[in-house]
C-alpha cells in the first residue's frame, strides 16, 4: 500500500512497486508531522529506472557531484550531463526512463521534494488562476536559486528538528508550490491584486485564535480558515500587517509566553515548553536563545534571589 510519508514509484500499468529497488533512502522526512510534502534525500548506483512515474510531482536536485546520465525522450535514450545543484521537474503521472553513467562504486546524489497534486490545485485557486489548466512542465533547469533556497530549507529542517514543527513545513511547502507554479507552469498566474494589509477585525481574530491555540498544533491553514480566508491570501497580507509570516509569529508568541510562565517559577522548562506548544524542551530552547539570546535555564539563573551573607 502506498505510504503517503514516502516518495514511491509507479509502473506505467498502475502498479504501485512494493518498495524502491532503485536507491538508498539517507535521509526522509516520513518522521515529521508534515502533510504537503515529502522530503528524501536518495543515493543512487548505476541501475536505472524504466517507465516508472511518480503520483505526485516530484523535484529532484543534484546535490552530489556532476554525472551523466542517460533520458528516454521522443521514444530514444538521450545522453545528458547533470551538474551540482541542476533541477529536474517530473509532473505527476508521467512516465519517463532514466539510466545513470556514474563509474562503479560510485553513488550519485539526489534530494527528492513530493508535492500532492491536489495541494498544488490548491494553491493555485487562492492565487486566482484555473486550477484545472494548470499543467506542470516535465523540465531540467541548470540552476534556480528560489528553489534551491526551499528545498535546503527543508531539508535542514529534517535535519535540524525544525521539522517537529507542522507550520514550518507548511510554510515552506506552500511556497514551494507557488514557485512551481508560477515558474514552471504552462498557465500564467495572476496573483490577486489585493496587496493591502488585513482588515483590522480579521487580524485581531486571527491573533486572538493563536493565543487561544498556542498549545495546540497550530497551521496556517486553520488560523486562514478562522478569518474565512485563503491560506496563501492570508500569510501575504498578515506579513504586511505584521512584518512576520504567520509561521515566524507564531513561534516569537509561544516563546514570550514562555518567559513569561519560567518568571512565575511555578513551571519547569518542560513543562512551560509543552503549555506554549513547543515539541519538547529542546524544541523550546532553540527558539528561546534565537529571540532572547540566552537559553531558558539561563534567565531562571539570572532571576533566582541572591544569598544573604
Amino acid at each position: 500500500m502506498n505510504d503517503p510519508r514516502t516518495i514511491s514509484f509507479w509502473r506505467t500499468n498502475g502498479e504501485l512497486l512494493p518498495a524502491n529497488p532503485f536507491s538508498r533512502v539517507v535521509l526522509s522526512s516520513a518522521s515529521t508531522k508534515w502533510s504537503d510534502v515529502v522530503v528524501e534525500e536518495h543515493c543512487y548506483p548505476r541501475s536505472g529506472l524504466t517507465d516508472v512515474m511518480f503520483k505526485r510531482h516530484v523535484i529532484a536536485i543534484n546535490i552530489g557531484h556532476s554525472n551523466t546520465s542517460e533520458f528516454k525522450k521522443e521514444w530514444r535514450f538521450r545522453r545528458i550531463v547533470k551538474t551540482r545543484d541542476e533541477i529536474c521537474l517530473f509532473p505527476s503521472d508521467q512516465p519517463f526512463s532514466c539510466r545513470p553513467n556514474v563509474e562503479r562504486g560510485v553513488m550519485a546524489n539526489a534530494l527528492l521534494l513530493a508535492l500532492d497534486p491536489v495541494f498544488v490545485s490548491r494553491i493555485a485557486e487562492g492565487l486566482e488562476s484555473h486550477s484545472d489548466r494548470i499543467e506542470l512542465i516535465e523540465q531540467r533547469r541548470s540552476t534556480d536559486p528560489t528553489l534551491q533556497h526551499i528545498a535546503m530549507a527543508l531539508r535542514a529542517g529534517v535535519q535540524s528538528g525544525a521539522a517537529l514543527d507542522r507550520m514550518y513545513g507548511e510554510a515552506l511547502s506552500t511556497a514551494l508550490a507557488v514557485h512551481l507554479l508560477c515558474e514552471y507552469g504552462v498557465a500564467v498566474l495572476r496573483p490577486k491584486r489585493q496587496y493591502g494589509r488585513l482588515p483590522p477585525k480579521k487580524l485581531a481574530r486571527a491573533v486572538q485564535y493563536i493565543q487561544d491555540q498556542l498549545d495546540a498544533d497550530l497551521t496556517v491553514s486553520g488560523i486562514a480558515r478562522a478569518v474565512g480566508m485563503s491560506p496563501d491570501h492570508f500569510t501575504r497580507l498578515f506579513k504586511k500587517s505584521t512584518g512576520q509570516t504567520p509561521y515566524a509569529y507564531v513561534v516569537e508568541t509561544r516563546v514570550r509566553k514562555a518567559k513569561e510562565l519560567l518568571t512565575t517559577g511555578k513551571l519547569t522548562i518542560s513543562e512551560v515548553a509543552h503549555h506554549v506548544g513547543f515539541v519538547d524542551q529542546s524544541h523550546l530552547t532553540r527558539h528561546f536563545k534565537r529571540v532572547f539570546g540566552l537559553p531558558p535555564k539561563k534567565l531562571l539563573s539570572r532571576r533566582k534571589p541572591e544569598s544573604v551573607i
